[in-house]
């Protein structure tokens, strides 16, 4: 019951923060929209700040546990497999909007020391998940090779997901076709 308490506490303040920002959400709106008293969300969390990151991890899992699934995928072919991450990384505006946010936070040089330490093991769970699955295709190379090869992809897939963004602010549409640079980045390991 506690477990789902919070967790129920998480996914309301995920609502509001991604809707409202962090600066403009309250913990009496979080509160009224789960009908409970705030003293409730302060039972759970010592402020609203922890909460905020608490909500960003629950995020940052989730975003996690979509990969995996895309990766774990052995019935389809490796090339999809990838197509559908970059589908994913595609997705983020509408599907882990704090991610994005934070992100950008860290970009604009805004973010607090914890939204760096989020993102920062946020990208090392990512490439692990990318390493892993390059260590299983032949051509991939040497252990080291396939950790900078992880790396690449995971850094230039989140660096084409700011170009998108970009060019979308500036021309007012999504011009850069990111799936097709990616794929163009891993096609050197022969995917099939």
């Amino acid at each position: 019951m506690e477990k789902e308490r919070k967790l129920q506490i998480i996914k309301a303040s995920v609502k509001r923060f991604d809707k409202h920002g962090p600066n403009k959400t309250t913990l009496d709106e979080i509160a009224r929209d789960l009908r409970i008293g705030k003293a409730t969300i302060y039972g759970y969390f010592k402020s609203k700040e922890e909460l905020y990151f608490a909500a960003l991890d629950w995020e940052g899992s989730l975003y996690l546990e979509d990969i995996k699934t895309i990766f774990g995928s052995e019935g389809m072919p490796i090339r999809e497999r990838f197509l559908n991450y970059f589908d994913l990384k595609e997705s983020i505006p509408l599907k882990y909007k704090l991610i994005q946010d934070t992100l950008i936070q860290i970009v604009g040089e805004k973010a607090f020391e914890n939204e760096h330490t989020f993102f920062k093991n946020l990208l090392s769970a990512e490439e692990e998940i990318i390493r892993k699955e390059l260590s299983n295709i032949s051509s991939a190379g040497s252990e080291q090779e396939v950790m900078l090869n992880a790396s690449e992809i995971v850094m230039q897939s989140w660096g084409l997901f700011l170009g998108r963004k970009i060019s979308a602010s500036v021309n007012n549409q999504e011009s850069i076709d990111t799936k097709n640079l990616l794929m163009k980045l891993i096609s050197s390991y022969k995917l099939q």
